[in-house]
């Protein structure tokens, strides 16, 4: 940048000398004083000069600037593009979220990845003022709200992923618990623990139901643009859809609570009667007369 400016003010100065050379022979001719012409003459000069140089500097300037800006809206498309290629990627990989749900969340991803690379060309190559090129980098955050709309509408998903694994899982375990109390009439507090295991099915089916409404809350959502109405209920769907997972988790807690019990229950009942059939045995035994046949 000082070896441009120095360099405008080199060829300032050789334009200066030039014209003060082309000025004093014509007024030689004259055969006057021209000394007050010369200094005139040299004054107009420096300062058409001087603004010719300033008016370099100026523009110099200015596109330094909207290069700048310009890097800077471009890396924060490519940011933003980067981020929704890996949410695509996590979003296929969910193992117990429907097609049909996938496939509308990464319909809109793609749309945003499609406008906000049509949004970089025009940065690169059609923005020619710092305002228009001031405008389309705010859009970016504004129209295209990925941090505040896809990766929390990510995370919604991803979390009714895991818990809805958990949750054939307790399907399995349930499954083999109620097997196993119905074929054991000796076990103690049955009663209590046949209640459990009814409290244990209504929590997983309480989480079960959470968890599909909190994906079909947010699955339709689509980027604000900039609206403030649709950003507030977009902003409002995902605190609810959240609230959802989080009541899930909650009865994931619980269920294993009852799960636990009602093992412990058993692994108990199991021992009593180990106990006693080996003290049966023991006592069966002990009572042989002793006596051999020689």
């Amino acid at each position: 940048m000082n070896s441009l400016k120095s360099r405008i003010i080199g060829g300032t100065i050789t334009i200066l000398a030039v014209g003060l050379l082309a000025v004093i022979p014509a007024l030689a001719q004259t055969g006057v004083d021209n000394t007050a012409a010369v200094n005139a003459s040299a004054a107009s000069l420096a300062t058409s000069s001087a603004t010719t140089t300033r008016g370099v500097i100026k523009g110099f300037n200015q596109a330094q600037r909207l290069a700048a800006l310009g890097a800077r809206g471009v890396k924060e498309v490519d940011v933003r593009v980067t981020s929704l290629n890996t949410l695509i990627t996590r979003v296929q990989g969910l193992r117990n979220v429907s097609d049909a749900e996938k496939s509308s969340i990464v319909t809109t991803l793609q749309g945003l990845i499609v406008n906000l690379n049509s949004l970089k060309d025009q940065i690169t190559t059609t923005d020619s003022s710092s305002t228009t090129l001031r405008d389309d980098i705010q859009s970016i955050t504004e129209n295209y709200r990925i941090y505040a709309l896809a990766i929390p509408q990510l995370n919604i998903f991803a979390a009714a992923d895991r818990i809805t694994t958990v949750l054939a899982m307790l399907n399995t375990v349930g499954g083999k618990l109620q097997t196993r109390l119905a074929g054991s009439s000796g076990v103690p507090n049955m009663t209590v623990l046949q209640a459990d295991l009814t409290d244990f099915a209504a929590k997983i089916s309480d989480a079960n139901t959470q968890v599909q409404a909190a994906v079909s809350e947010v699955s339709p959502l689509t980027p604000d643009q900039g609206d403030k109405a649709k950003m507030a209920s977009n902003t409002a769907t995902l605190k609810d859809a959240r609230s959802k997972i989080q009541a899930a988790q909650k009865d994931l807690v619980a269920a294993r609570k009852y799960a636990q019990t009602i093992i412990t229950a058993l692994i108990k009942s199991d021992k009593a009667i180990m106990g006693k059939t080996g003290a049966a045995a023991t006592t069966t035994t002990g009572t042989g007369t002793g006596t051999t046949t020689p």
